[in-house]
């Protein structure tokens, strides 16, 4: 039953999905932080697992800048938006593919996994993190990031909504997360706590994620400085573990 309420939400949130007319930048307000993290690790690696990848977003950028990446995701209406846009950028780097994960996995084995904002819609996350590590090649890298259970509009309450709109099944602490990555065989490289109220708010309320796109250029670091302030005062709303198979 979870499982089909789920890929209907996915498909009905991809079929609203903007066309990305350019490849988003460093300072994009929604992935700066997801990108400064996965740069830290990514190096020299050049082969990239993009699982959950949505219309493309995170896959279209480190093609642009020469990773061979391929993406996959339930959701066929959002790899039909994710092909379309590799096709509309002229990136051919970029692969797309739709898979049912964890029941479903690519043949190949990659250096570099990113697995951002998908574990908490799985209803098996063990065997999730179990296919991951056979994804990877040894020393291979995976960056994971899912809501904290210690975020303070969860805790208030009032993110019970959207967490059910948009098919999230469970949350984490970072403790719970890091036990279930080491008992699956990998090594914990980095724990961050990031995301403050503010940020969180504008992503859960629908009016105010309309102002979203209107945050750019100096504005960016502005508001992420305030919303790392509030995080310092509140705690945490979202979470990154960075492992790798040894």
């Amino acid at each position: 039953m979870k499982k089909n309420i789920l890929k209907l939400d996915y498909d009905s949130f991809h079929g609203a999905t903007s066309i990305q007319n350019k490849v988003i930048t460093k300072n994009n307000f929604t992935y700066k932080t997801t990108l400064n993290i996965i740069d830290k690790f990514l190096h020299s690696k050049k082969n990239i697992l993009d699982i959950g990848s949505g219309a493309g977003t995170l896959c279209l950028y480190y093609a642009s800048k020469g990773y061979r990446v391929v993406g996959i995701d339930v959701s066929e209406k959002a790899i039909d938006s994710a092909n379309k846009n590799a096709k509309r950028l002229g990136i051919k780097n970029a692969k797309f593919f739709k898979m049912n994960f964890p029941k479903e996995t690519p043949e190949e084995r990659y250096d570099f996994i990113i697995f951002t904002e998908v574990i908490e819609h799985l209803e098996d996350d063990d065997l999730a993190l179990h296919k991951i590590f056979s994804l990877l090649k040894t020393k291979g890298i995976v960056v994971i990031s899912t809501p904290s259970k210690n975020a303070p509009l969860h805790r208030l309450g009032l993110a019970a909504e959207f967490d059910k709109n948009v098919g999230h099944l469970r949350r984490y602490t970072l403790e719970e997360l890091t036990s279930k990555c080491k008992k699956q065989g990998f090594k914990v490289l980095e724990t961050k706590k990031t995301e403050g109220i503010i940020r969180n708010f504008l992503y859960l309320n629908p009016l105010a994620e309309k102002a979203i796109k209107f945050i750019k250029y100096f504005l960016v670091d502005f508001i992420l400085y305030i919303d790392w302030l509030s995080m310092k005062l509140f705690g945490e709303s979202n979470i990154f573990v960075v492992i790798q198979k040894p």
